[in-house]
């Protein structure tokens, strides 16, 4: 019998849907990761820092022998896997009560993030500078002379980032990344279009 609660709208739920549909496996890292994302800004962005402890709870309470290991934290990109379409009751409340606290602006964030299309890939032996200008390296190295993220940031050979958006500019790529990255947490960023290569997922 069909759950009435599967019926309710749920960002989360459509997602956890589609994530059986891919057997790609960097379709699921980027998934993945989106997850990832969208858990760090709830602990961080919104004022109730008890909603993961919630979902958390109000997810494993459908459990017949709770154990010590259902108190520990729930991380959303480990779960797709184990949500059951049939609709398990306690699940389809878990997944209704973010679907009411999570702001509509952070689920349409989350989207753009899930179904992200392509990737970025450091294809420079010598890794790549991320840069959060298009000067000259020269000159943000004299700014931030250990690469921390205030003027840029060096990522390794074969590192992997999946994009919301990329444009040239000049001989450098303007990108946004779906996911923050160095000390500073910032996403969107200057590289050398010499240093990377843009493909699809």
């Amino acid at each position: 019998m069909t759950n009435p609660a599967s019926s309710v709208p749920s960002f989360l739920r459509d997602a956890f849907e589609s994530h059986a549909t891919y057997s790609n496996l960097q379709k699921q890292d980027v998934q993945k990761r989106a997850l990832k994302w969208l858990q760090i800004h709830i602990n961080t962005e919104l004022a109730d820092k008890t909603i993961m402890e919630q979902f958390t709870h109000r997810w494993r309470v459908g459990a017949s022998k709770p154990t010590i290991s259902d108190q520990s934290p729930l991380y959303l990109e480990v779960i797709p896997g184990s949500y059951r379409k049939s609709g398990d009751g306690h699940q389809e409340d878990a997944l209704g009560f973010l679907q009411e606290v999570v702001p509509l602006q952070m689920q349409e964030q989350f989207q753009l993030r899930w179904n992200a299309k392509t990737k970025l890939e450091i294809s420079s032996s010598s890794g790549a500078s991320f840069k959060v200008d298009d000067r000259a390296m020269e000159l943000l190295q004299q700014e931030d002379p250990d690469g921390s993220g205030t003027a840029w940031y060096h990522a390794e050979h074969r590192q992997v980032y999946y994009l919301l958006s990329s444009e040239p500019k000049g001989d450098d790529l303007l990108v946004v990344l779906t996911e923050e990255i160095s000390p500073e947490n910032r996403h969107t960023w200057f590289v050398a279009q010499s240093d990377v290569k843009v493909s699809t997922v």
